[in-house]
């Protein structure tokens, strides 16, 4: 072997071990056979260390080590530190911690400690939230290796409130506290460790995971350890400089399907047009999209707070898209909005396919979390020709192989490369251990070619396409015009015409909804029924279509018809405020007065003035309950006290409020329940 070899190799070997470098602060406590995890110091004056109230048990004392230097090097192994504890305690680096106090609100403990090791300094808690996909890092003891003062790192996913905490020995812990989701490994035995973002400060306390949901840690926020303290709340945070997980929330949107529990993410790829999957959506459906929230200069991300699609709407993050195109084989779908929402910035597609090894970047609202518009952080493993379709003869097609966490029922998000570009879609396909799949930008930008038939071809497929589509497409727009001079000769009265207009457009496109709602219009009862039966079932989604058939349907006493048909339409215009005044008929007849009374409170929310007509509908409701009930007055009094109620609730307009209280509190003051009923429908003509 040649000298410089040996020597080169001597040298190596001879190179004292470098001490590993361990952030300021950090501690192991052990409430020994209740608890053990991590915790930091927060004063070294006070000598003061937090911990999770959940490590600490239910103990008065606790045990902290801290991190031990032997021959330059830091000691791991978990059995050195418990088999050398008396020499440890000589050395100051094991402690007693007295518990000076605890929370179940924060899952925080404090702790006071006896005396620190020498040049113990204080962790310094971060000034501000980190935004999603900020690097964090995490140091823990987890109990299933044989370390201790493991690091643990990975992306921040979403920041928000846990509306449900979490439990440990039948308490509940942390409800309603200011987290961090973290895309971290972590388990038992690194609660209590401090989150560290990239510039040293600490961001939170690991505390807790969310199984359902891969790779979901749940940090407590460095805001709710200031709280717990005693301490000064940072300010909201600053301008920060543009992220790709910026882009990222900027960019995605939750596309909710009509009739159907399907939840699905999207990305604009222009002001009004979403990329998506193709999972739960047919083409020319009608279907509900949300964007993301804002609060100041913050995106909420709690899942509570897009439950609600009529406040959505009214608060203008509510948008009705049509399915223009949808190819299950690249498990992709194009939506073009009604209009678009200027807070939102649509990404660019990616000129070239990213390689194996690059980094990706997605968002989704993954189940199993409270939260939404969830960040990921990971790699293209593999491109290859992959099958995303289903069935045996699903054909391949040009997929990125992807290392990112699953999406839990939640495909269609963006993947993006490190400059914010679009390279993928999630697909609805996933695989275990962290295998994501997502249709190229190759695939995407062959798919838009021949979906977006609006714009000239780029390439021979798309132009054929166009070619192929002509002939409906002059068909459908020739019978659109036919139904709309039908409706204008219906209105008009001359039926006649009106229906050899109708005829003539559905000759010409079977699937043509005005044409049939207009014949419909001009129908018997139970023709015009038949005839929107076979509207809905072969024809595009049309709002008026579905309220005509729930009226017709109601009127027949098929409450069950007549729900679904009002609740699909809410589903795409959630402040629709007819079709929620006619529920609340609907939900009478089906002897739900809950969701009735709810239905007023939402008509209400959604167009305040329709308090007269809705006063003038619960009057006939009374009519109604009075000729079911005729001795009993108090069926009809206490319906209207509940829907009066619910009208007070829902109006906005103060003015109305107060007379609708009023009316209220005068029926409940009434000696009998036969005044009680007079005085209530005196009021209501009032309101009328």
């Amino acid at each position: 072997m040649p000298l410089f070899v040996v020597l080169g190799a001597l040298a190596f070997v001879a190179q004292p071990a470098r001490p590993a470098r361990l952030p300021d602060g950090c501690a192991w406590v052990r409430a020994e056979n209740d608890g053990a995890g991590g915790g930091f110091v927060v004063d070294v004056e006070k000598r003061l260390l937090v911990t999770c109230r959940h490590v600490a048990a239910d103990r008065k004392t606790v045990d902290v080590f801290f991190p031990w230097v032997r021959g330059g090097a830091l000691v791991t192994d978990r059995r050195e530190y418990l088999g050398n504890r008396a020499a440890l305690r000589e050395r100051g680096l094991l402690v007693t911690g007295t518990v000076l106090k605890s929370a179940d609100e924060f899952d925080l403990a404090l702790v006071r400690l006896d005396s620190l090791p020498p040049g113990t300094k204080a962790v310094q808690l971060a000034p501000r939230v980190p935004r999603p996909g900020a690097a964090l890092r995490v140091v823990g003891h987890r109990l299933d290796l044989d370390t201790v003062w493991n690091t643990t790192t990975g992306p921040l996913r979403a920041t928000g409130k846990l509306a449900d905490g979490y439990f440990w020995r039948g308490k509940k812990l942390a409800t309603d506290a200011s987290v961090l989701i973290g895309q971290l490994p972590i388990e038992e035995g690194d609660s209590g460790g401090p989150v560290f973002d990239a510039t040293g400060a600490v961001v939170g306390m690991a505390c807790a995971l969310r199984r359902q949901c891969p790779l979901a840690a749940v940090v407590l926020s460095a805001e709710e350890v200031r709280r717990f303290l005693g301490a000064a709340v940072s300010p909201a945070n600053k301008a920060e400089p543009a992220t790709v997980g910026a882009t990222l929330v900027r960019a995605t949107v939750w596309v909710k399907p009509t009739a159907t529990d399907v939840h699905i993410a999207g990305v604009l790829i222009e002001k009004d047009v979403v990329l998506t999957c193709a999972r739960g959506l047919s083409a020319s459906d009608r279907v509900g999209v949300a964007f993301p929230l804002r609060d100041g200069d913050k995106w909420v991300s709690a899942r509570v707070a897009y439950r609600d699609p009529l406040a959505l709407q009214l608060r203008g993050v509510w948008r009705a898209g049509t399915v223009l195109a949808r190819d299950p084989a690249r498990d992709l779908a194009l939506i073009q909005l009604d209009t678009g929402c200027e807070h939102m910035a649509p990404v660019t597609l990616a000129a070239t396919v990213p390689a194996a090894g690059a980094a990706l970047h997605a968002m989704s609202h993954p189940g199993g979390l409270e939260f939404a518009w969830v960040y990921a952080g990971g790699a293209v493993r593999q491109r290859g020709p992959i099958a995303l379709g289903t069935g045996e003869r699903a054909p391949t097609v040009d997929v990125l192989v992807c290392q990112l966490p699953a999406q839990s029922g939640s495909p269609g998000g963006p993947v993006l490369n490190a400059t914010g570009e679009l390279v993928g879609v999630l697909s609805a396909r996933e695989g275990a251990q962290l295998v994501g799949y997502a249709a190229t930008a190759v695939e995407i930008r062959a798919f838009l070619d021949v979906a977006r038939r609006d714009r000239p071809a780029c390439t021979l497929v798309g132009l054929v396409a166009r070619v192929e589509a002509l002939p409906d497409v002059y068909a459908g727009a020739l019978a659109r015009g036919l139904a709309v001079r039908a409706e204008r000769h219906r209105a008009a009265g001359r039926t006649a015409d009106a229906v050899r207009d109708c005829a003539s457009a559905l000759a010409l496109d079977p699937n043509c909804a005005a044409a049939r709602l207009c014949h419909a219009r001009v129908l018997a009862p139970e023709a015009a029924l038949a005839e929107l039966d076979t509207a809905v079932e072969k024809g595009r989604f049309h709002r008026d279509v579905l309220v005509l058939r729930a009226e017709l349907a109601a009127r027949a006493k098929d409450w069950r018809k007549a729900r679904g048909d009002l609740e699909r339409a809410l589903d795409v215009f959630p402040a629709d405020a007819e079709a929620r005044q006619r529920l609340v008929g609907v939900y009478l007849g089906l002897g739900d007065d809950a969701r009735a009374a709810a239905a007023i409170s939402d008509t209400l929310r959604a167009d305040p003035k329709r308090l007269a007509a809705v006063a003038a509908d619960l009057l006939t409701h009374a009519d109604a309950l009075e000729q079911r009930f005729p001795d009993l007055p108090a069926v009809a009094a206490d319906w209207l006290i509940r829907a009066l109620a619910a009208a007070e609730k829902g109006t906005p307009d103060a003015k109305a409020k107060s007379a609708v209280a009023d009316v209220r509190k005068a029926g409940a003051a009434a000696a009998t329940d036969a005044e009680r009923l007079r005085v209530l429908r005196a009021g209501l003509k009032g309101l009328r």
